[in-house]
């Protein structure tokens, strides 16, 4: 199964369900700007509701390495995702594998070789001025469809139960990550939404699987 990131989580009963129907990631955005923020203490609480194997993800953006590093040992985050333009510093002061962030179309944000190679995946997601994650804006597929990584592919991006399957045919991901494609509200996930995208996403599968 292509595996689901639920992220922008910042109800603990939002988590469970998550957990509950198949997540393979939960996300927690630390980033000021975003609606969906939560501060280490709170995001500690979120992670308590996490069960399984399921792993922690910290959105980050102009944060510094003591405000990361804060939320990892809070959240017992496993992955860290950067919404900026990665430096070989990053990877040296982060303790935590880094998901890489480029903009779907702005090649010049994709990390050199050297770097992308050592991080836990590369995440395409949408442009829009000021916002990391959670826009509810789809981009092109065609910029990513047809290409091969070293690492991961993670699409997000405008994701929803209505299109999660095409983008899923379109790009072949290892993951899809989602925050308001799944909401009634900026933060509140509506569990209905959130079945629904991931029986979108096992069909998807299904359709592909080899007969």
């Amino acid at each position: 199964m292509t595996e689901v990131k639920i992220c922008g989580l910042t109800r603990e009963s939002d988590v469970e369900a998550a957990c509950e129907l198949g997540a393979a990631y939960v996300g927690f955005n630390f980033s000021a700007p975003s609606p969906r923020r939560v501060t280490p203490g709170w995001a500690r609480d979120l992670a308590a509701s996490v069960t399984g194997r399921v792993r922690r993800v910290g959105v980050f953006v102009e944060e510094g390495y003591s405000e990361i590093e804060d939320a990892i040992s809070a959240a017992s985050l496993d992955l860290v995702q950067l919404h900026r333009t990665l430096r070989a510093e990053d990877l040296q002061r982060i303790p935590r594998p880094v998901l890489a962030v480029a903009h779907a179309g702005r090649e010049e944000e994709i990390p050199p070789g050297t770097l992308l190679d050592r991080c836990a995946g590369i995440l395409f997601d949408t442009e829009v001025a000021g916002v990391a994650g959670g826009s509810g804006v789809p981009f092109d597929w065609f910029l990513v469809e047809g290409r091969t990584w070293p690492v991961p592919l993670f699409v997000s991006g405008g994701l929803s139960p209505e299109n999660v399957g095409e983008s899923i045919r379109r790009t072949r991901p290892s993951a899809v990550d989602v925050a308001s494609g799944v909401e009634s509200a900026p933060g509140v996930k509506d569990r209905d939404r959130m079945r629904r995208f991931f029986d979108a996403v096992r069909r998807a599968d299904d359709s592909e699987a080899p007969r």
